[in-house]
């Protein structure tokens, strides 16, 4: 269950759109805070953190704290309305990230700032520890020490999981994979959201499973549609990523969260859970995942280090739930779990602190390059263009009206770049006129492709 002060932050937070609290009043300090809500100190303090890396509260030195409201709108986003149906995923053609530039297309962080000397030392310490057999089959459940560091992290962060319920897995897709081939035959119907990230219809597809994608919305998902499917059409599970969607970076409220949670239980539907950008947070506070209000284990939680760390560790777990037992037969089988010496170079990382220190100094860039992006698009490209203003992750999220992308991303090839369509994230025939742009890199780094983009929207 989620702790307390995250129960006390929504309460404020509900009050400031209520109207109850007004933005400029002065919060009670903290003392007082603790005796009104007979909490402790230590919960009080961790309830103004939240709500000041949400955005509703402000520190004022030697004043005290005062209400005031996030800028954050998901008004930035045109989200599609639809009646949901069953459809098979798109085939999507062969990627030519080969040959052209992938900066713009891949949801990757620049090497510049993956912790590189850090990792090594850590990967040469694991392989050198004498407990290890470097070379043996890795037990089908993970390694202790880290499924320990785990629980121990997320502690911190709010989110209650216990290690003997983690499965480690090669890496967040297939910690998805395990769990959807888990509680799913080919030819079963599993809900997406709409926008949804390629690689997960990629992966449906490669299954044999049907999708049947749910409209977004400010808040979310479209939770009247959501019922309405899983009472009229076979539904199987549900994939759904609650923070920091790709592509859109948008976030489902608490609100919605536990209304899942209690969904997913009530009807005994399988809801498995692609939390990988969970931790890219730009205002520095991980928002809780789904997994956070189950009760019954119907929420499979899955995450890794590949965004927040470096892919190439292959490290990744999975909270099953009830399904635990299933998902690791599956990944037994098909030899998913990564090699015990990076699995410990990861734990090892993660409890000495440097994992922390990292993920601070990581969103911070992020969060600079995110706004810097935003401004730059804002200033090149027409008024008429929207683009999205995500709270974490490295996405944007652009409509660009009038605007053929697939016929953009061919131009955009010819010189050498590869950028991502709007229609490849849906299995409908949706968003032709939409883009997904990385912001992991620097933007001098990429301004010269964006200029060229830029120009084709305006001469277009």
């Amino acid at each position: 269950m989620a702790r307390k002060f995250i129960a006390l932050s929504e309460q404020v937070i509900t009050d400031i759109n209520n109207g109850v609290r007004q933005q400029g009043e002065k919060m009670t300090s903290l003392r007082t805070f603790a005796s009104q809500h007979k909490v402790s100190m230590s919960t009080a303090i961790r309830t103004y953190e939240e709500l000041q890396d949400k955005g509703f509260l402000v520190a004022q030195a030697k004043s005290g704290f005062y209400i005031c409201k996030p800028s954050y709108t998901n008004n930035h986003i045109d989200f599609a309305q639809f009646n949901s149906e069953i459809k098979p995923p798109k085939r999507i053609g062969d990627s030519a990230s080969l040959t052209l530039n992938t900066m713009l297309s891949t949801a990757q962080v620049t090497p510049e700032f993956m912790p590189t000397q850090r990792l090594t030392k850590f990967v040469k310490q694991a392989f050198d520890s004498p407990q290890l057999h470097h070379f043996h089959y890795p037990n089908a459940k993970g390694l202790t020490a880290l499924k320990d560091s785990i629980e121990n992290h997320f502690k911190q962060k709010g989110l209650a999981i216990k290690s003997e319920q983690l499965v480690v897995t090669s890496g967040c897709i297939q910690a998805v994979m395990a769990a959807l081939k888990a509680v799913t035959v080919a030819g079963d119907c599993v809900v997406v959201s709409s926008p949804c990230y390629q690689g997960l219809l990629q992966l449906l597809g490669a299954l044999g499973l049907n999708v049947i994608e749910i409209p977004s919305t400010p808040e979310g998902l479209d939770l009247a549609e959501l019922e309405r499917v899983v009472k009229e059409l076979p539904v199987s599970a549900c994939l759904i990523t609650a923070n920091h969607q790709n592509p859109t970076g948008h976030n489902l409220s608490i609100t919605q969260k536990k209304w899942l949670a209690q969904f997913a239980s009530d009807n005994q539907l399988v809801i498995i859970e692609d939390d990988v950008f969970g931790e890219l947070s730009h205002n520095h506070t991980m928002p809780l995942p789904i997994k956070a209000w189950d009760k019954d284990g119907y929420v499979i939680w899955c995450s890794s280090v590949s965004k927040t760390l470096a892919p190439g560790l292959q490290v990744g777990w999975c909270e099953a739930g009830r399904y635990k037992n299933q998902v690791s037969r599956v990944l037994q089988a098909f030899h998913g779990i990564p090699n015990p010496c990076l699995q410990l170079a990861v734990s090892r990382f993660i409890e000495t602190g440097h994992y922390q220190r990292h993920l601070r100094e990581l969103n911070r860039v992020l969060a600079s390059q995110c706004h810097a992006y935003r401004d730059y698009l804002k200033l090149h490209l027409p008024s008429t263009c929207k683009i999205s203003s995500p709270r974490g992750g490295m996405a944007l999220w652009l409509k660009l009206p009038n605007i053929d992308c697939e016929q953009l991303v061919v131009y955009m090839a010819t010189l050498g770049v590869e950028i991502r369509p709007g229609s490849a994230f849906t299995s409908r025939d949706l968003y032709q006129d939409h883009l997904r742009i990385n912001c992991g890199w620097p933007l001098a780094q990429v301004r010269p492709w964006l200029d060229k983009l830029c120009d084709y929207v305006l001469h277009n």
